[in-house]
């Protein structure tokens, strides 16, 4: 039962026929005054009872600072729905993980994002332009790009041996992996060596598959051809 509910109300003074009357009225109104001043000093006390406030009756402007803290409300008693939108700002959220977060967090821009562990599905150095690199899980590609049909990427699993792939004007030109148990330089075409001075080459035996192979841009012609010819000369001489 709410302060309302039993509080004494005072009528006006009717018109007394005796001082017996006056007494009686004065010593009625005397006892609701002390029950008023006991209800008031109960409120003032702290021992306000919710069901003497009427809906609505509290507003934020009649709370002190501060005056409400966690330990005061209890569990579930602040939803989303008694949130205005916007009060919560980024500076206000304290969190041990970002998982104690449940959103799409859309497009989102940092100065400084410092991490232990990273699982995307897409990273790259430029948006919606080149020259850039780039991660990807689609074929777990992690690449450097001079436009989206010239490009070296790092292939994991190229039959059974991570590769690195060059691809020319949209058409794949070569490979590097290590099918067979060591690196091997694969190309679609031709393949180049260049350097501005000396090109040193320390192994135990270089193979070809015949002399042929080796071929001199001047006179043009090959190992091959310069060994029969040699041989033709000495068989030559030998008959004569």
């Amino acid at each position: 039962m709410g302060i309302q509910d039993v509080a004494p109300s005072f009528r006006n003074p009717p018109t007394f026929n005796d001082f017996g009357e006056v007494n009686a009225y004065l010593k009625d109104n005397i006892n609701k005054i002390a029950r008023s001043l006991q209800d008031i000093d109960f409120m003032i006390n702290g021992t306000l009872d919710v069901k003497n406030i009427r809906a609505d009756g509290i507003e934020a402007r009649n709370i002190k600072a501060e005056a409400i803290t966690t330990d005061k409300l209890i569990a579930g008693a602040v939803t989303t729905d008694k949130i205005t939108a916007g009060a919560v700002t980024a500076e206000k959220i304290t969190v041990g993980e970002l998982s104690a977060i449940s959103a799409n967090l859309g497009h989102i821009v940092a100065g400084l994002i410092e991490s232990i562990e990273i699982y995307g599905s897409y990273i790259a150095t430029r948006r919606n332009a080149y020259p850039r690199c780039e991660m990807s899980a689609t074929g777990n590609v992690f690449g450097a790009f001079r436009d989206a049909n010239n490009h070296v990427v790092i292939e994991p699993d190229y039959g059974g041996s991570p590769a690195l792939r060059f691809t020319v004007a949209g058409t794949p030109r070569g490979r590097i992996h290590n099918l067979i148990g060591y690196p091997i330089f694969e190309s679609d075409s031709a393949l180049g060596l260049q350097a501005a001075g000396t090109i040193f080459v320390n192994a135990a035996q270089m193979s070809f598959s015949n002399w042929d192979r080796l071929y001199a841009d001047n006179p043009g012609r090959t190992l091959g051809d310069e060994l029969r010819e040699i041989f033709d000369r000495i068989e030559a001489l030998e008959e004569g």
